[in-house]
């Protein structure tokens, strides 16, 4: 069962994508912020993280430095409703996988951009068995 980590400060929109990732048959965790997310990535590995980007304590950036340093493997999707050129370049060059802007437009886009990251990470991890 592949297990995601979803960040966000905002409880509303964590549960949402919590809800629609569960259905789908994935192991969800929610974090309510980076600090959290953190402490549970220090636990724990995760097959993909999605993450808003400002939060308090700990932003999505910082978060995604650790993951790309700790866990190359784990895909990173970031959220952001103060979405901007520079941070989605940004983010992408950290290596996130893909970059929604808040509100998501439906439940739909959500699973595809999910699938299509889970994907990705399902050959990377054939390309490392292969070696």
């Amino acid at each position: 069962m592949k297990r995601v980590l979803v960040v966000d400060d905002e409880e509303g929109i964590r549960t949402f994508i919590g809800e629609v990732l569960d259905m789908e048959g994935y192991k969800v965790t929610l974090a309510r912020d980076g600090m959290e997310a953190s402490q549970l990535l220090d636990r724990q590995s995760f097959h993909l993280m999605l993450t808003d980007l400002k939060m308090p304590r700990l932003g999505g950036m910082e978060l995604l430095r650790k993951v790309s340093k700790e866990q190359p493997e784990t895909e990173v999707i970031v959220l952001t409703a103060h979405g901007t050129v520079k941070s989605a370049v940004e983010a992408m060059k950290l290596g996130a996988f893909d970059y929604l802007a808040k509100p998501l437009s439906s439940p739909d886009e959500l699973r595809v951009v999910v699938a299509k990251a889970l994907e990705r990470r399902a050959l990377k991890d054939a390309e490392h068995h292969t070696e």
